[in-house]
C-alpha cells in the first residue's frame, strides 16, 4: 500500500511538509454516560486517518482523498459547509475554526487517507478531524495550547458540521497510551490510565457492515429523554451526583418517573457504575467478571435505552453461546455498527464460523480484528 507522502507528492508535485495520524477510538463501556456526568471507559485502535498537508504559493485551499480518488477545492473566505463536499467538509470545519481564532495562513494543500471503517462508531470523522488540526499546527508552527485544539476540533463538528462529537473521542485520540485505556471522569475530563494486561483471552471487533441510515433523531431522542428525566430527579439529590447513586437509589429515584424516561434513565446510571466496576475486573485481570459486565452493558442497550437492532443481537448471543466467550456488546451509538467480543483463543474459531452463518442470515460479510489498545496521535 503506498504511503500517503506518495499520495501527496503525486498530486500536487510535492512533498508533504507535515504528517499526522489519529487513530479510532472505542468506548469500551459509557458511550452515553456524560449525559450524567458519569464515567467512560476508552480505548484507541491500532487503526488511522492520516493528513498531510504542505503550503501554497496563493489563497487556494485543494482537498484530495486519496483512498477515494476524490478532489475538492475552496478559498478561506469560502470556507463553508457544503453538502456536496463530504469529508472535505470535516476538514475544512477544522481550518475555519483555527482561522477565527486569529491563526493566520494561507493556501494549503491536503492529503487524507485511512484505514478506520467509517460510519460504525469507530469515531473515523473526528479522527480525520484531529489529524487536520494536529497537522496544520504542526506546519504553521501554531502556538496553540492543547485545550485550544480540542475546542477548535470540538467545534468544527459540533458547530461547522452540525454533528455530534464528544471531547472524550477528541481526548482519547490525543493523549492514548500503548497498552493502557483511559478511564474518564466525565465531569472533570480527567482521565486515568487503566493497564490492559488480559488473562487468556483477547478483545475483538467486529464489524457488522449492516448499511448504515439516519439515526440521529433516534439517538437525540433518547438523550433529551434522558436528560429530562435527570431534571425530574435533581429535587431528590441536590447535594449530589447522580453517578455516585446506589443501585437501590436508582431504583427508589425513577420509580415515580414515565416509563419510557425510567428505563432511559436507569441505562445511563447504571453504566456509569459498570465502567468502574469493569476497571476494577481489569486491575485484578478478572477476565469472567468483565464479561459479565460487558454482557449486562449489552442487555441494557438493548432493553433499555433500546439502541440495539436484530443483527447485533444476533451476533453478541450467538458469541456468548460459545465456551471460551466471556462477553460481548454494541459499541457506538447503536442501530448497527460493531460489536466487542471478549474470547479465549480456542474460541476465535468457533467464533468466525458464527460469523460466517450471520453473512448468510443477513446478507451482510462482517469485519473481525482483535482489538489492544494503541498509542494516540503520531507523525
Amino acid at each position: 500500500m503506498a504511503d500517503i507522502r506518495d499520495f501527496h507528492t503525486a498530486e500536487y508535485k510535492e512533498f508533504p511538509e507535515a504528517v499526522v495520524s489519529a487513530p479510532g477510538i472505542i468506548t469500551l463501556l459509557g458511550e452515553y454516560t456524560d449525559l450524567c456526568d458519569g464515567y467512560a471507559l476508552t480505548g484507541a485502535l491500532d487503526r488511522h486517518i492520516t493528513v498531510a498537508v504542505s503550503k501554497r504559493r496563493d489563497n487556494s485551499l485543494r482537498f484530495y482523498a486519496a483512498d477515494l480518488g476524490e478532489r475538492k477545492r475552496t478559498t478561506i473566505p469560502n470556507l463553508k459547509y457544503r453538502r456536496e463536499d463530504r469529508w472535505a467538509n470535516y476538514m475544512k470545519g477544522v481550518l475555519y475554526e483555527i482561522y477565527r481564532r486569529n491563526y493566520e495562513f494561507k493556501g494549503l494543500n491536503l492529503t487524507v487517507s485511512g484505514t478506520i471503517p467509517q460510519k460504525v462508531g469507530l469515531k473515523s470523522s473526528t479522527a480525520i478531524c484531529v489529524a487536520t488540526a494536529l497537522a496544520v499546527k504542526q506546519l504553521l508552527q501554531l502556538e496553540i495550547a492543547d485545550n485550544q485544539l480540542i475546542q477548535a476540533i470540538y467545534f468544527a463538528e459540533t458547530s461547522f458540521l452540525q454533528s455530534k462529537a464528544r471531547l472524550v473521542d477528541i481526548m482519547s485520540m490525543l493523549y492514548a497510551q500503548q497498552g493502557s485505556l483511559l478511564l474518564f471522569d466525565l465531569h472533570s475530563l480527567v482521565y486515568t490510565p487503566v493497564n490492559y494486561k488480559p488473562k487468556n483471552a483477547s478483545l475483538y471487533v467486529t464489524n457488522s457492515n449492516i448499511p448504515p441510515f439516519p439515526i440521529r433523531e433516534d439517538i437525540l431522542y433518547r438523550e433529551e429523554e434522558s436528560l429530562a428525566a435527570l431534571e425530574m430527579l435533581k429535587g431528590n439529590q441536590p447535594n449530589g451526583m447522580f453517578r455516585d447513586l446506589t443501585e437501590q437509589d436508582v431504583k427508589t429515584l425513577t420509580s415515580s418517573l414515565p416509563e419510557e424516561r425510567k428505563r432511559f434513565c436507569i441505562y445511563v446510571l447504571e453504566e456509569s457504575r459498570r465502567v468502574l466496576d469493569a476497571v476494577k475486573a481489569l486491575d485484578v485481570r478478572d477476565m469472567h467478571g468483565f464479561g459479565k459486565i460487558m454482557n449486562r452493558s449489552q442487555e441494557s442497550l438493548r432493553d433499555k435505552f433500546e439502541v440495539s437492532c436484530p443483527e447485533i443481537d444476533w451476533l453478541t448471543k450467538r458469541a456468548v453461546e460459545l465456551t471460551g466467550c466471556y462477553g460481548s456488546k454494541l459499541i457506538g451509538e447503536g442501530f448497527g455498527g460493531c460489536t466487542l467480543t471478549l474470547l479465549e483463543p480456542n474460541a476465535l474459531e468457533p467464533y468466525k464460523q458464527r460469523l460466517g452463518d450471520y453473512e448468510h442470515i443477513f446478507g451482510f460479510r462482517p469485519e473481525c480484528f482483535e482489538f489492544y489498545p494503541a498509542v494516540g496521535t503520531g507523525t
